[in-house]
């Protein structure tokens, strides 16, 4: 940015507020002047007296100063909150401040115009001016001193407001005071005093407005100011990381030394890109012949895999055709035990059904057996009752003879017919 292309800027910032503030104050004075105001408190303390209109408009003039002063805050603090220049990881010569005055120049315009960016753009121009990092520290606390100057500077019009608005009310209460009570006696006084009175009221609004109006400007002057001088700390503490001990810190006595060693190195470097160049020529050889023998290994490998696994594929047949033989006799083998299976698990049936017919013949005799139990139970019974009768009459011989002959009786119809034929034989 050139000089004459600062100064306009600054012209144009100096000159917006007061522009600005002048239709400002003529806004007000249309709208406190229309007929529905004129019964209102705003309008009996801001329109009485032709002070209580200079102090309405170095009111309005003073906070809109302050109002743009404060429309470049969100634009100082968005560039605190980037990382404008590249990381380091150690000490840089100062030839490299060049190359990041370049980097920071391609960035966009506001940056530029922001406090930040003049800051670390005046330190990088100094430092490729003085092409040495000696009393680097000293220069960048030069720089924050002007930057607290420029924000004490930036609200010198508002401080004026405020230390003149007071004077003026005073100025108001003085003249009504002088127009209540000039050219006139004890006797007249006393004949105005309604009059007197009104104008003693008239003096003290003047006084109030001008109070009020400065107050308000000291308190958004203390916040203005306050805000922008931390805005000047946060960029002097960003300023003392990002550059205060980035570069390296050599005499000046020792620079050409310096500069004849730093061209030494470069021829040396040079000399060393060669024959680093040279020598990836030759790797670059050897690795390519490598390559080739390796293809070649490879299709080498390859084939004999190929044949390798021809072979396994043949064994595998034969393998798989022995394996179906000896399936086939097993499923033979298998066959014939099942049809002998089947020959023994049918003559068992045949035996279980021959020894089902056995046990319904000896269900049937044991049946006949309970039904002849049946009997005797109740043979029994009676022999029981017969033995009671006869131990009553004591005829026990002629009872004993007559069991004897029934129990012949009842072998005798109890015992096979082949027993029976024997003893008739």
């Amino acid at each position: 940015m050139s000089v004459a292309r600062k100064s306009a800027f600054s012209v144009k910032i100096l000159d917006l507020p007061l522009l600005v503030a002048a239709l400002l104050t003529v806004l007000y004075y249309l709208f406190v002047t229309h007929e529905s105001m004129k019964d209102t408190t705003l309008y009996r303390y801001t329109t009485e007296h032709s002070v209580e209109y200079v102090i309405v408009a170095f009111f309005i003039w003073g906070l809109t100063d302050a109002a743009f002063r404060a429309l470049a805050f969100p634009r100082e603090l968005l560039a605190l909150r980037q990382r404008w220049l590249p990381p380091r990881t150690a000490r840089e010569p100062v030839s490299n401040a060049a190359a990041i005055y370049g980097h920071l120049q391609k960035k966009p315009r506001w940056f530029q115009e922001s406090r930040l960016g003049q800051r670390l753009m005046a330190a990088l121009a100094h430092l490729i001016e003085k092409e040495s990092a000696d009393e680097f520290s000293d220069y960048l606390r030069n720089l924050s001193d002007q930057d607290y100057e420029k924000t004490t500077t930036n609200y010198g019009l508002i401080r004026f407001i405020c230390w003149v608005t007071p004077m003026f009310g005073f100025l108001g209460t003085v003249v009504h005071f002088g127009t209540a009570l000039g050219g006139q006696s004890a006797g007249e006084i006393g004949d105005k005093l309604p009059t007197v009175v009104a104008e003693m009221g008239t003096a003290f609004n003047t006084t109030t407005v001008a109070l009020i109006a400065a107050t308000t400007m000291m308190f958004c002057l203390f916040l203005c100011e306050r805000t922008e001088k931390g805005i000047v700390h946060a960029i002097d503490q960003r300023t003392e990381r990002d550059l205060l001990n980035r570069f390296e810190v050599a005499d000046a006595n020792m620079t050409p030394f310096l500069n004849a060693l730093h061209s030494s190195s470069q021829a040396s470097l040079q000399a060393m890109d060669t024959t680093i160049a040279r020598q990836l020529e030759i790797w670059s050889g050897a690795l390519h012949s490598l390559q080739r023998q390796t293809e070649r290994q490879q299709q080498w490998q390859s084939q004999v895999w190929v044949e390798i696994l021809e072979k396994l594929d043949q064994r595998f047949e034969a393998n798989d055709a022995q394996r179906e033989k000896r399936l086939l006799r097993l499923l033979d083998a298998m066959e014939d035990s099942r049809e002998k299976h089947r020959a023994e698990i049918k003559t068992t049936i045949d035996r279980v059904a021959s020894l089902q017919a056995d046990f319904a013949r000896f269900v049937e005799a044991l049946s006949g057996i309970a039904q002849g139990d049946g009997e005797l139970v109740r043979l029994q019974s009676t022999l029981a009752d017969n033995l009671h009768v006869l131990r009553e009459t004591q005829q026990i011989d002629q009872a004993l003879h007559g069991l004897t002959a029934a129990i012949h009786l009842l072998t005798a119809r109890n015992s096979p017919a082949g027993i029976k034929e024997h003893r008739a034989a």
